[in-house]
């Protein structure tokens, strides 16, 4: 456990320096302001902004999310093959700490560091949501959407973007990992065959629905659920608690088995 700490402290220290894991968020934050005027307008405006305070933060969750996450995927893209391209895994691989020690330790570590622009755009919108709606609920309700919604979503594309790319150079995972978001993520499942709306969906549109009761910030957005006449459906059970439980422990898992997939196939082929 000690060494897990050590490689998980050295991994984040390493990650969190890096200038891009700023700027990729900084300029995510300023397309977000442009594209997300009216949640902003809604928000702060008080004659615009949402009558309860956790549809606010939660609505903030969802776009915070849907945008700031492609960078996140984008960064940690390069971190698992990066020391096979500086010939320092031979090193690593000879030292008595067990390889999958050292995966879970640049994994969180790395996941963390980069996670943390993220995070504190979220928790920064909402601290100003209550400072000035007078609503301090709303750090609750946020702190609710970054454990249930942000923390299982992030770990998921984490895993991912740390394997992949071991069967493919790091580039064409960004181009491919872009299209994958835009696709099972934000596109309509009454329009095309995607995994929005499915367990297997890391905007967590089951934690927000059958979790946290959010259904947009109208109310009306099915953001989880069967879709009249859409394919995939046997992936689409009513949100509830439990199948809110469900999806979480289900990309979480899926995370896991990318991570390890790929580092056993990385692992074979360096013998």
């Amino acid at each position: 456990m000690t060494t897990f700490w050590a490689c998980l402290r050295y991994e984040f220290r390493m990650q969190v320096r890096k200038r891009s894991v700023w700027i990729v968020p900084a300029l995510s934050i300023l397309l977000f302001i442009l594209i997300g005027g009216s949640l902003l307008r809604d928000l702060f405006d008080p004659g615009e902004r949402p009558p309860l305070a956790r549809t606010a933060v939660f609505g903030l969750a969802l776009q915070v999310h849907a945008l700031l996450a492609i960078g996140f995927g984008c960064l940690l893209a390069d971190r698992l093959v990066r020391d096979d391209r500086l010939r320092v895994a031979p090193i690593l691989d000879a030292t008595p700490t067990g390889p999958g020690v050292r995966l879970a330790g640049k994994y969180l570590g790395t996941a963390a560091a980069t996670a943390i622009p993220i995070f504190l755009v979220y928790f920064g919108f909402s601290a100003a949501y209550a400072v000035n709606t007078g609503a301090p609920e709303a750090l609750l309700w946020a702190l609710a959407a970054g454990g249930a919604v942000l923390v299982p979503g992030l770990l998921f594309v984490g895993g991912f973007a740390l394997a992949v790319p071991v069967t493919m150079p790091a580039p064409l995972f960004r181009v491919l990992f872009v299209g994958y978001w835009l696709w099972g993520n934000l596109a309509g499942p009454e329009l095309m065959p995607t995994l929005a709306g499915t367990l297997v969906h890391p905007l967590g549109g089951y934690a927000f629905t059958g979790l946290l009761g959010f259904r947009g910030i109208e109310g009306d957005q099915t953001l989880a659920g069967p879709v009249p006449g859409a394919a995939l459906n046997f992936l689409r059970p009513e949100p509830t608690p439990l199948t809110a439980l469900l999806s979480i422990a289900v990309l979480l898992a899926l995370a896991v088995a990318a991570l390890y997939g790929g580092a056993a196939l990385r692992a074979r082929r360096l013998r």
